[in-house]
């Protein structure tokens, strides 16, 4: 491997670690509170809906 291949696999290897750090970051900064508790009636709803049907003359 050449130098300048080197050089670009140690930056490309920082910039992903600084991206990873950056994502790491943000959730949590922003996610790490959110808590949600399933509801298995709402899931079952969820689970269970269908998509309308179209309408004749719809043109999709």
């Amino acid at each position: 491997m050449h130098s300048d291949e080197r050089r670009l696999v140690r930056h490309l290897a920082w910039v992903v670690v600084i991206k990873l750090l950056a994502l790491g970051g943000l959730w949590w900064g922003l996610m790490r509170e959110q808590r949600t508790s399933p509801d298995a009636d709402a899931a079952a709803r969820h689970l269970a809906a269908t998509a309308p049907l179209p309408t004749p003359g719809d043109s999709r």
